[in-house]
């Protein structure tokens, strides 16, 4: 493809001032100060039109909705801003309050997400329900304003991981999403459990649809106890393992032929009725199902299980390292509650922790890629073109083989592959390369006085606040005498490959 040189240069300038920002990653320290001494540079004159930043007070505001939202528009900052941090928190941990009205209608063209098991299976193609439901979810992490139960239904999608390219997963995971994450995102651990546990698409991963009396499959007891309760450490040995096979032996899936195919299906021909001894506790013979369920109240009531996921609570909202007096206070309030979920986050989200650790998570690519459409504003209707560059960045939506869920810290993400594939993706949005997605620059702010109040304007306007001085002054460099009309898009891209954005 030929190339002016005007373009050639103008190319050669971004990826200067790419990789000038890039060095900044070294040098400016992800984490912030404490709250007390925050400091910010005073906001010009023109960047009133958008926001300001000289009150400290604003700062953590700002930064603290960047952490439990993908992106805060203005609208966000200035409601938390008149009603405060702490009420703005408990607001968001109330989700059925906050009214949503710009995502139903936005949902309805995803006709998929709302079938049941038997429609699902006869969608054609085959690959239809998992491409939908990945669009619902990018969807809702742009447009909810629900922003922190959509980042709760990540973490728990995560956290009971299921691969979408498992046999009946393809679609049974559309109703695994719909009837037990999203229903108990923020509600009580031991439902959130048990839906999971009945859940047809997580037996079909594990492969306890298959599971029998006579050959017990030890695939999902395993990581019920290791990855879904108690942890890798939690105390128990592969004689439990057996064991928890043992109890939810029976526990399976309606066949095609049934009356309900797909659904959850106690198979009592298949369950071994015997007694069992799992964790200490006795298990009398001829419960049927209720092994299951004496074995789900056991594992949510373990303290291990409230360490466990506290801990990873933790390490998502706060630290890649979860402080240790957090994870033991939020347990505290898991085990007091019963594992209400609202009540654990509360713990966190209040915590001078959760304060002085804003901006040390990096965000992973979906949250990436939903902060940069919500925080400017696009136009997104998301298709192929979107769904492909998550791929390309390491996180396709459901995804995940294995059973561990996408990673949660930075150096899963942070390498020259993942930066490169994100001031790809900057550059592609900001000039408008997706089909499913539109930017109109003039939009982001007002034509300002000069280039220095219109790189503070755009930088509260996707950031909430101003640029660090370093990622401002290689920006300010970049825009030189240029025009600022002509040179937003090119703007817009390099805030959005700054490591102030690529942190949350």
């Amino acid at each position: 493809m030929s190339i002016k040189r005007r373009d050639f240069l103008k190319i050669s300038g971004l990826t200067a001032a790419l990789a000038a920002l890039a060095a900044c990653r070294a040098q400016v320290p992800p984490n912030l100060l404490p709250t007390a001494t925050i400091q910010a540079r005073p906001a010009s004159p023109f960047s009133g039109a958008v926001g300001s930043t000289s009150d400290p007070a604003d700062v953590l505001i700002s930064r603290a909705l960047r952490r439990i939202q993908f992106a805060p528009t203005l609208a966000d900052l200035a409601h938390a801003r008149q009603i405060g941090l702490d009420a703005y928190i408990e607001e968001q941990l109330a989700p059925g309050s906050i009214s949503d009205p710009d995502v139903e209608p936005r949902l309805a063209k995803f006709e998929t997400i709302s079938m049941g098991p038997l429609q699902l299976s006869q969608v054609d193609p085959a690959h239809k329900p998992g491409q939908q439901l990945g669009q619902a979810a990018l969807l809702r992490a742009v447009y909810s304003q629900r922003q922190l139960y959509e980042l709760m239904v990540d973490f728990w999608s995560d956290h009971f991981n299921i691969y979408l390219g498992k046999t009946l997963d393809r679609y049974l995971k559309t109703v695994d999403d719909r009837e037990v994450v999203r229903p108990h995102a923020l509600g009580k651990f031991r439902d959130l459990l048990s839906a999971s546990a009945h859940s047809p698409a997580m037996l079909v991963y594990l492969d306890n649809a298959l599971s029998n009396r006579q050959a017990p499959n030890e695939n999902y007891a395993r990581e019920l106890m290791e990855l879904h309760t108690l942890g890798v450490d939690g105390g128990y040995t592969q004689g439990d393992v057996h064991e928890v096979a043992r109890a939810l032996t029976g526990w399976t899936v309606a066949g095609p032929r049934s009356q309900n195919p797909g659904t959850f299906l106690f198979n009592a021909g298949n369950h071994d009725d015997g007694a069992k001894l799992i964790l200490g506790r006795s298990f009398p013979a001829g419960q049927g199902i209720q092994d299951g369920e004496q074995l789900l109240d056991l594992l949510a009531a373990a303290p291990a299980t409230a360490q466990f996921i506290c801990g990873k609570l933790v390490r998502r909202f706060v630290d890649d390292n979860p402080p240790p007096a957090l994870v033991a206070s939020a347990a505290g309030a898991f085990t007091k509650t019963g594992g209400d979920l609202t009540q654990v986050m509360s713990v966190i989200l209040h915590s001078s922790e959760f304060k002085t650790s804003l901006g040390s998570k990096i965000k992973r690519p979906f949250e990436f890629v939903a902060s940069a459409l919500r925080a400017s504003g696009a136009n997104f209707d998301p298709d192929l073109p979107s769904l492909g560059v998550l791929k390309r960045m390491g996180q396709p939506l459901f995804g995940w083989e294995t059973p561990n869920g996408f990673p949660d810290s930075a150096a899963a993400w942070i390498t020259t592959t993942g930066v490169l594939s994100r001031w790809n993706y900057a550059l592609a949005l900001a000039f408008n390369t997706f089909k499913d997605t539109h930017l109109e620059p003039a939009s982001l702010i007002p034509v300002p006085a000069n280039n220095a109040d219109g790189i503070d304007a755009l930088s509260l306007r996707l950031l909430g606040e101003a640029l660090p001085g370093a990622e401002r002054q290689i920006i300010l460099d970049f825009a030189g005498n240029a025009r600022f009309e002509t040179i937003v898009p090119a703007l817009t891209a390099l805030i959005l490959s700054t490591p102030a954005f690529f942190y949350r």
